[in-house]
C-alpha cells in the first residue's frame, strides 16, 4: 500500500480571520479517500506543525546597577575640601553602564583617628548626613565636587576628621552601594598669595608674588612657607598639576618652558606639607600674558664679498634661532641711499648681485628676519667696486 501527501485540500478560517492555510491530504494509492483518512491527514498536520518551535522557561528581568565608584578622593584647599572620582563604566552583571542618573556624597565630621590608615565605616549613624545629590548623567568619565563646609564654625572643624563616601544611582533609584572611603585632616594653612606680577623675557617669564603673613585660623604663616605655581591657556581652565616639580622656597619663579606668541594665565597658591602629604592654599588672583615677541634675531655675522665676472657675491654665517624666517640685504651703490634689495626674506645664506653700475662702489649689508617681522640691526659692511 502507498501512502502520497497531496497539498490540493484547503480550509478556511470560518470568520475569515486569517489567510487560507494549506493541509497535506493523505491518499490510500488506489483507494478511495474515507472520513478515517480526512481525520488521519488533521492529526498529521498537527504533529508536524507542533514540532517545529517550543516555549522555553521565561527568562528573569535585566537589573543594570552600576557598580560602586572605587577611586573617591579628597584634598584640602584652603578652608574647603574638593572630592574627585571615575564614573563606573560596568554595571553589576558587566553590562555597560548606560543607565547612571544620580550619585549621593555623604560626609562626616569626627576626631582623628589615631590609625591613619583606617577608614571609619559607613552607617546609618548620627555622624553620617547626605551633603549633597549630584547628577551622574555618564557623559563625563570624571567628576569633582567643592564642599563649602557651608554651616560649619571654621575654628570648630580644623584639625577635626573629614570622612567621605558616595553612591551612584540608576535611573530606578538602585544603588550596588557605597564607595571607598577618603578622609583627611583639616588643616590651618596660609591665606591665598597677592596677585601675581609678570616680567616676560624672551626665553622665559619672570613670576613673582606677596606671600600671606596670616593662616585660615588667624595664627601667623610659619617662616620658610612654600608655594606651587599653575599655568592654563584661559581663564576658565584648571591646571591638573603645578609647573615646579617641588614646591618654590622663594617668592618668585622663572617659567622656561613658556612660549613666545601663546597666551597664558598663572595662579599661585601657598602650601603647607604635613604628615599626610601637601594641602595648599585657594588660589590667588590670576594674572594674564599674551607672550608677544617683541624680540629680534642677532645680526647675521661675517658677512664677505667675492668679485665676479660681471656680478659680486655675498655670503654670511647662518643665524641659530629656532623662529629664523630668513635674510634681508641691502645695497648702497655709490651715494646713493642704503636700499633693500630683496623682496622677501631669502632662505639661503649667500646671495649674487648682478643689478650694478660699473665704475662705482657697492656696500652691502644683511638683517635677520624672524617669524614675528622682528629684524635685527645690521651685520658688518663689505664694498667693491666692479671694473
Amino acid at each position: 500500500m502507498l501512502i502520497i501527501l497531496s497539498s490540493d485540500a484547503q480550509i478556511h478560517d470560518p470568520q475569515n480571520l486569517t489567510r487560507p492555510s494549506t493541509l497535506f491530504r493523505l491518499e490510500l494509492a488506489g483507494t478511495p479517500a474515507g472520513p478515517n483518512l480526512r481525520l488521519g491527514s488533521i492529526l498529521l498536520f498537527l504533529f508536524l506543525t507542533s514540532a517545529c518551535g517550543k516555549i522555553g522557561e521565561p527568562l528573569p528581568p535585566l537589573i543594570r546597577i552600576p557598580q560602586p565608584i572605587v577611586d573617591l578622593a579628597a584634598r584640602q584647599q584652603g578652608g574647603e575640601v574638593i572630592l574627585g572620582w571615575t564614573l563606573p563604566h560596568l554595571n553589576t552583571d558587566g553590562s555597560t553602564a548606560t543607565t547612571l542618573a544620580s550619585m549621593e556624597i555623604y560626609r562626616m565630621i569626627g576626631d582623628p583617628s589615631p590609625d591613619a590608615e583606617a577608614a571609619p565605616a559607613v552607617g546609618d549613624s548620627d555622624p553620617w548626613r547626605v551633603l549633597r545629590t549630584e547628577p551622574a548623567q555618564g557623559r563625563e568619565e570624571t567628576g569633582s565636587v567643592r564642599d563649602l563646609l557651608d554651616g560649619q564654625d571654621l575654628s570648630e572643624v580644623l584639625g577635626k576628621e573629614l570622612s567621605y563616601a558616595v553612591k551612584v544611582f540608576n535611573r530606578k533609584g538602585q544603588s550596588a552601594g557605597l564607595s571607598n572611603i577618603a578622609t583627611l585632616r583639616l588643616q590651618p594653612v596660609p591665606h591665598s598669595p597677592g596677585r601675581p606680577s609678570l616680567n616676560p623675557a624672551e626665553e622665559f617669564v619672570e613670576i613673582s608674588w606677596e606671600p600671606s603673613s596670616t593662616n585660615i585660623d588667624g595664627s601667623p604663616v610659619a617662616a620658610g612657607a612654600a608655594f606651587n605655581l599653575y599655568r592654563t591657556s584661559s581663564e576658565r581652565s584648571s591646571a591638573a598639576s603645578p609647573l615646579n616639580s617641588t614646591p618654590v622656597a622663594g617668592t618668585s619663579y622663572r617659567d622656561g618652558s613658556a612660549r613666545l606668541g601663546e597666551s597664558y594665565v598663572y595662579r599661585v597658591r601657598a602650601v603647607l606639607v604635613t604628615d599626610r602629604g601637601q594641602v595648599e592654599s585657594r588660589d590667588s588672583e590670576e594674572a594674564s600674558l599674551f607672550h608677544r615677541d617683541v624680540y629680534p634675531p642677532e645680526p647675521p655675522r661675517r658677512l664677505t664679498l667675492v668679485v665676479g665676472r660681471g656680478f659680486l657675491s655675498l655670503a654670511w654665517f647662518p643665524n641659530s634661532e629656532s623662529d629664523l624666517a630668513g635674510y634681508h640685504v641691502f645695497r648702497r651703490q655709490g651715494r646713493n641711499e642704503l636700499q633693500r634689495i630683496t623682496a622677501t626674506p631669502t632662505q639661503r645664506t649667500s646671495y649674487e648681485d648682478r643689478d650694478l653700475l660699473k665704475g662705482l662702489v657697492h656696500a652691502y649689508r644683511v638683517t635677520a628676519v624672524d617669524r614675528a617681522g622682528n629684524q635685527s640691526s645690521y651685520s658688518n659692511v663689505v664694498s667693491d667696486t666692479l671694473e
